[in-house]
């Protein structure tokens, strides 16, 4: 990290910048282990760097002609030339400096792009957010599912009247008030039936005393046995309606599930995208400081000189030149510290006197695919359309379910009890007597309800209809972005692996520049015309060379940053594991049964 470098960090860094530090000693620590998982950013690994202070130039192509431009209309989405990169790409001396460490911390984390990825999933809180979406509307199946479990219940009442007697057959005769006293109780079961009944048995009993001459025997006790059913004929019948809202719950949970797996394969390249610009920070940090190493070098060369064959006005200039590569280094400085505290923000990590070190190797080679099969990859992985999918399937449920309450209302019901009757307060008796005397008693009947109109239930079925049609929208238009994203991700992989090419041959012919100009320098330095002209040469070719050297470390960032973006297009950043699937449906066998027909209906 650049920031932690106490009261002393400006002259820290001056001192750096001066004395031109090729590799950062500082206290290393034992590099953590993390396992390896198939949720990681897949890139190629690249052979071990060496250093190196020149840069040969790249090999010439067959006929001396340059690469001929890609075709983006083959079937293979890859630029045509497909060899390895030119012999200079493993000579870049930033790559093997950029792994150590620069001395400013006290202590340094290796870490390569995989490690910061399985870190930033297990340690960052935004993922842990995440992912408790999915649990948290997990909930919602096992509350629609206890829709159908049974129900205890447990009733009493008591009641003393005292009333006028308005009526002679309240008590026999008008003499005083009538007078009650009574008690009841009742305790049984109830449920739904996956066919839309409701079911109730019950046990009630009661004791009754009161001033009635016709109330046989006074006081008395009674029990009554009694099974109940209420079953929809109509509206509200069937498979389909009851289950209807578990088979909701659990498509609204894999839908955000799947709005959860994008919502961290976004994390996860934003986790990538700090990763290489941490990288491509150090890699310019050092190739800044060697560069105003060099012009220091140049300072000094010409104050030997001065009595020789220098000017004045040519130290002025070099001194301006050194200037400018030490302001451009504090730059780097502070821009690779942001970018840092920013990947530490997103790995979870609080730890902000610890170096963060990048490890990962260079790609240099970019995978291969075939843009039809990719296409299908990103149509069968990316959860966008996942989520699509649910909602559709979603909103055609609530479509059948709003149709079905266009229908009116006609329930059965149908009942069965036995009775028991019994003297005095012997409620055992009366129990006995409901299954010892007499026979069960039956009732049978009909309900039908409707409203004049029906308006809410049209309006209902009405608005599921647009809101069917949104869904299907929906559906259509993350087709369409998935191809779009999948077709931009093959093109800026082609643009990321052309420019990497070209920043090399770039870098090349830079660096031949400056080794010529140095050497004209040294040699002859009037033989080009005038001293300061061949000063102002040397002086640009040596910041020309560190640009083009920075160049080559963000290509090589974009390139890498290019395969992730690619994978991200394609839905393969990360895969659900079986752990993290929604709950099995309780009627699995059911669910094409319920939402295939009404899309079917729909599609007609």
């Amino acid at each position: 990290m650049l920031r932690p470098w106490g009261r002393n960090s400006i002259g820290t860094l001056l001192m750096l910048c001066c004395v031109g530090l090729r590799g950062g000693g500082g206290v290393a620590i034992a590099q953590e282990t993390f396992p390896q998982k198939s949720v990681t950013v897949a890139v190629a690994d690249s052979p071990t760097l060496g250093p190196a202070e020149t840069l040969p130039a790249p090999p010439t192509p067959p006929g001396g002609q340059a690469d001929p431009p890609n075709n983006r209309d083959e079937d293979q989405s890859q630029p045509s030339d497909r060899g390895r990169l030119p012999s200079a790409a493993g000579d870049y001396w930033w790559r093997q400096q950029v792994r150590q460490s620069l001395g400013i911390g006290a202590a340094t984390l290796p870490l390569t792009a995989d490690q910061a990825v399985t870190m930033a999933l297990q340690q960052a809180p935004e993922v842990r957010q995440i992912r408790l979406a999915p649990q948290i509307q997990r909930t919602e199946i096992s509350r629609q599912q206890a829709a159908f479990d049974w129900n205890r219940f447990l009733e009493t009442n008591w009641a003393n009247r005292s009333e006028p007697i308005g009526n002679i057959l309240t008590t026999g005769d008008l003499d005083g008030r009538f007078e009650d006293d009574w008690l009841t109780g009742a305790a049984g079961l109830r449920r739904y039936s996956s066919s839309g009944a409701q079911w109730e048995l019950a046990q009630r009993s009661g004791w009754q005393r009161n001033n009635n001459n016709f109330l046989i025997p006074n006081p008395q006790s009674t029990s009554r046995l009694e099974l109940t059913m209420t079953q929809p004929l109509m509206a509200g019948r069937g498979k389909e309606f009851t289950y209807a809202r578990i088979v909701e719950a659990q498509w609204t949970t894999a839908a955000v599930s799947a709005d959860s797996l994008a919502r961290l394969q976004d994390y996860i390249l934003d986790v990538a995208e700090a990763y290489w610009a941490l990288y491509q920070s150090r890699a310019a940090f050092l190739i800044r400081q060697r560069a105003a190493g060099q012009a220091a070098l140049l300072v000094q060369s010409l104050h030997a000189r001065a009595t020789l064959d220098t000017g004045t006005r040519q130290i002025l200039r070099a001194e301006t030149a050194a200037a400018r590569q030490q302001a451009e280094l504090m730059a780097i400085a502070a821009l690779a510290d942001r970018y840092e505290v920013a990947l530490r923000r997103l790995l979870g990590q609080t730890d902000y006197q610890t170096e963060l070190v990048t490890q990962h190797d260079i790609l240099e080679t970019p995978p291969s695919f075939q843009r039809e099969a990719a296409l299908q990859v990103a149509m069968a992985g990316r959860p966008e359309i996942a989520k699509a999918v649910r909602e559709v399937r979603m909103a055609g449920l609530r479509l059948g379910i709003s149709r079905n309450q266009l229908l009116p209302k006609l329930d059965l019901i149908a009942g069965s009890y036995v009775a028991g009757l019994a003297s005095n307060r012997q409620l055992f008796p009366s129990f006995g007597n409901q299954f010892a005397e007499g026979r069960p008693s039956v009732n049978l009947g009909l309900v039908w309800e409707q409203p004049a109109g029906n308006r809410a239930a049209r309006s209902q079925v009405r608005r599921r209809e647009l809101e069917l049609q949104d869904a299907l929208s929906k559906y259509e238009a993350a087709l369409q972005q998935t191809q779009a994203d999948v077709q931009l991700g093959f093109n800026q992989l082609d643009v990321a692996f052309q420019t990497y090419r070209q920043r090399q041959r770039a870098l090349a012919a830079a660096a031949e520049e400056r080794v010529y100009l140095e050497e004209r320098w040294r040699l002859t330095p009037l033989a080009d015309g005038p001293a300061i002209l061949l000063l102002e040469s040397l002086i640009d070719a040596q910041a020309r060379q560190a640009d083009e050297e920075a160049a080559v470390a963000v290509a090589e960032a974009e390139l890498s940053l290019a395969v992730v973006r690619l994978h991200r297009a394609l839905g393969l950043l990360l895969r659900q594991s079986s752990e993290s699937q929604p709950l099995e449906m309780l009627v699995e066998e059911e669910l094409d049964e319920l939402a295939d027909p009404l899309l079917e209906e729909q599609r007609q």
